[in-house]
């Protein structure tokens, strides 16, 4: 299917998928965007209606304009749980195995986000953010919006 905003529609590894990546401030590739929920199932069926797709696209174009601000909370976020969950390691040769990271910014920490897999689209104003983690490939690290609000962080899957 074709929209206006999100260009060819189709079904992808992920579930249905824009035809063009977008780019959000502060990370450096374009990023694939994928439209409502995943399909979890083989036999599972979605097909998003033009009017989900048109509501896909005002959430997307309203997270959007907020975009600097919302990314810089999720930066000061996400440096946040390293602090709290990783640093200990990271900061300590001896457990780690190598040099101390000695991260002390949010901007210092956002290197280690760069690596976006995805952007999901769903209802209710929601976005995911999916983030292959520098600091933990494992895990990889997933922000979820709803109605431009940072809402959770945790592990891809786990919002």
């Amino acid at each position: 299917m074709n929209h206006p905003f999100w260009g060819q529609v189709a079904e992808d590894w992920a579930g249905f998928s824009a035809e063009h990546p977008v780019t959000l401030p502060g990370f450096e590739r374009p990023i694939e965007v994928f439209l409502g929920e995943e399909l979890l199932e083989e036999d599972e069926e979605y097909d998003p209606t033009p009017a989900q797709l048109d509501a896909y696209a005002a959430t997307f174009q309203e997270f959007l304009a907020h975009a600097p601000a919302l990314l810089a909370e999720l930066q000061e976020k996400a440096f946040a749980q390293y602090q709290q969950l990783y640093a200990h390691f990271y900061d300590d040769p001896a457990q780690s195995g190598q040099p101390a990271l000695g991260l002390t910014t949010a901007a210092q920490h956002a290197a280690y986000m760069q690596d976006v897999g995805y952007l999901r689209v769903s209802d209710e104003q929601t976005l995911r953010l999916v983030i292959h983690y520098d600091l933990d490939p494992e895990h990889g690290l997933e922000a979820k919006f709803v109605a431009n609000t940072l809402v959770e962080i945790g592990g891809i899957a786990e919002t």
